[in-house]
């Protein structure tokens, strides 16, 4: 197996896409103001609203 192969993260399984998006200043603020992996958590409210709304219809 060639060392360029194991180099790198892992593939994952669901990728994510990179994308442009303004956020109000007190949203940011307070995301960042949780620490290392603030845009995780921030991906994680957001797909936990989606998944609530996508229920209610």
């Amino acid at each position: 197996m060639p060392m360029r192969a194991l180099r790198g993260r892992p593939k994952a399984e669901n990728k994510k896409q990179l994308v442009s998006v303004r956020y109000s200043p007190e949203v940011l603020a307070y995301f960042k103001s949780t620490g290392e992996g603030w845009q995780a958590r921030m991906d994680s409210v957001l797909r936990e609203y989606v998944h609530t709304k996508a229920a209610v219809k």
